[in-house]
């Protein structure tokens, strides 16, 4: 009977031993396991970092032309939009928002195709007002910042009731002031007598 317990009780420690060897293996592997998986896991987590060694910054400005480009070329903002400015830019040019990320027209942006001529309107101006590498390396940098950002809508409608605002202001301001211009100049002479007796409120 005394024999019976104590293999009933080795067995059950036998039993528990097993148990807890297998757990004691178990989770050093879990653990190993998701410090490895962890890193990983970051990795896609975060996002990519940036690929050109361009200045973004400059590259904006270069883009709106609040800086200069070296050789006395127009801004980029003259005919293409990018997402940025109160008006979007002209449209003259297709919009380059995602021109880095799409790797059909990522090409174009480089001093080879800037300078070269391909382009029937950028060519004559940029053939004789190169932009330089670094330029070009901080307008890659600026693209390659804007390609993670949504496309902005048109502004084109915008810039037209601008238009049509200020050429009608413009207009209004010049008749004010050059209204009275011919009847002073020429008051007092044989012309405005001739005028007020046959073209104007005389002759009637």
């Amino acid at each position: 009977m005394v024999l019976k317990s104590c293999k009933r009780m080795l067995w059950r420690g036998l039993q528990l031993g097993l148990a807890f060897s297998l757990v004691a293996g178990i989770m050093p592997t879990a653990t190993m396991a998701e410090d490895a998986a962890a890193p990983a896991a970051e990795q896609a987590a975060a996002p990519a970092g940036p690929v050109e060694k361009g200045n973004p910054a400059v590259g904006k400005a270069l883009f709106t032309g609040e800086k200069r480009f070296s050789n006395g070329g127009p801004a980029c903002m003259s005919c293409h939009s990018a997402g940025v400015g109160e008006l979007g830019g002209g449209v003259v040019g297709p919009d380059l928002t995602k021109i880095y990320a799409d790797e059909s027209k990522n090409m174009f942006v480089s001093g080879a195709w800037i300078n070269g001529g391909g382009s029937p309107v950028m060519g004559p101006i940029f053939m004789t007002k190169n932009v330089t590498d670094e330029e070009v390396d901080n307008l890659r940098a600026f693209f390659e910042q804007q390609s993670k950002t949504a496309v902005a809508p048109s502004h084109g409608g915008t810039f037209t009731v601008i238009g049509l605002g200020g050429f009608v202001g413009i207009m209004i301001i010049f008749n004010i002031i050059w209204s009275g211009r011919y009847r002073n100049r020429n008051n007092g002479t044989a012309h405005d007598a001739l005028w007020r007796n046959y073209g104007g409120k005389g002759g009637r």
